[in-house]
């Protein structure tokens, strides 16, 4: 009897050890698996996940990582299988697999689908930006301005640091026809991603948006022209953006100013004043997303102020060699700038 009992015991630590080993190479395993995937390794992550997932085929942790490789190698099908299987089991990770899921449907060209499965997760995830954010750019792709404009202004409010989110709204708006709501988020998505390949066209397009609307046939004759943009609620402020421009121009005819990088920069900075206090004038009795988010913003930019080294930072992406002389030989402001920032 006494027998019986050692020999169970002795079985059950065996066991328990083989259990617990294995464990430990799961969890190994799936650390190796997510190291390599966060340093774009990502054959050889989906070698680890797969073993890991062979581990513990019950795991949706494995399961999404399995499903988020395949993804990232541009496997479709095996992506939308292993992340609809952590749908449908739900809890921990299904979030996440939602994205992954409809991500494939819209890499496949099914955007109905993926929108379907989109909405789908909105139901059980209301707050997360990022669904919000990709529902607005497979809407802004069908060319459903309107609906994708809701939804990035959503995903903004959920998550204003999202620097995609803004820079995706700017091109709905601009899609539109929307000079003024082009250049708002713009501002912001510069302010976030000062430098990236992103940051220089969306930097060329911002300085687009300023010139538009003005033509210049000769020295001191400029005209302004129909821009070609809506004007609603924006209508005084559109007007005063070429008004601005125009009068910059001839000023500089005027004074046969260089235009070197330097001088480019004071502009854009002058200008960029101009335009927030035309904005912060005619946000009186004014509300909604567009008044309450960033022309509140940068009136408190303005009146903190802050446009001078604001209008410096977020040139870096174009002027970046004259940005860093300019922060050197103005520390003090810009870490006034910094500073402000961060309390925001």
């Amino acid at each position: 009897m006494k027998i019986n009992k050692l020999l169970t015991c002795l079985l059950f630590i065996s066991s328990f050890g083989q259990l617990f080993s294995q464990s430990s190479d799961f969890e190994t395993i799936l650390t190796r698996g997510i190291s390599d995937y966060e340093t774009g390794r990502y054959e050889n992550a989906l070698s680890w996940f797969t073993q890991a997932f062979k581990l513990k085929r019950e795991s949706n942790k494995a399961c999404y990582y399995l499903s988020l490789a395949h993804l990232a190698l541009e496997n479709n099908e095996e992506a939308a299988t292993y992340s609809a299987k952590v749908i449908k089991r739900g809890g921990k990770y299904s979030e996440d697999a939602y994205l992954v899921n409809a991500t494939v449907w819209a890499n496949l060209g099914r955007n109905k689908k993926a929108r379907r499965i989109y909405n789908q997760a909105l139901k059980k995830y209301p707050t997360n930006y990022l669904i919000y954010y990709n529902l607005a750019f497979s809407l802004h792709n069908d060319k459903n301005f309107e609906k994708a404009q809701e939804y990035a202004t959503m995903s903004i409010e959920l998550h204003p640091a999202h620097a995609s989110s803004h820079l995706l709204l700017a091109y709905i708006m601009y899609a539109q026809g929307e000079r003024v709501q082009s250049m708002l988020p713009l501002y912001y998505f510069l302010l976030l991603e000062p430098e990236s390949d992103r940051s220089k066209a969306a930097y060329e397009l911002l300085t687009n948006l300023w010139n538009q609307g003005i033509r210049q046939k000769g020295q001191r004759d400029i005209q302004l022209v129909a821009a070609g943009f809506h004007y609603d609620d924006f209508a005084q402020t559109e007007l005063s953006i070429s008004l601005i421009k125009a009068a910059k121009n001839i000023q500089n005819e005027r004074n046969e100013a260089p235009t070197s990088r330097n001088n480019l920069l004071v502009e854009f900075a002058q200008n960029n004043n101009a335009f927030f206090t035309i904005l912060e004038e005619a946000s009186d009795n004014k509300d909604g997303f567009w008044w309450d988010f960033y022309v509140n913003f940068f009136s408190k930019l303005k009146k903190n102020n802050l446009n001078e080294p604001f209008s410096y930072y977020i040139s870096a992406s174009r002027y970046n060699d004259d940005v860093l002389l300019w922060m050197s030989a103005n520390m003090a402001q810009f870490k006034r700038f910094t500073s402000w920032m961060e309390n925001q």
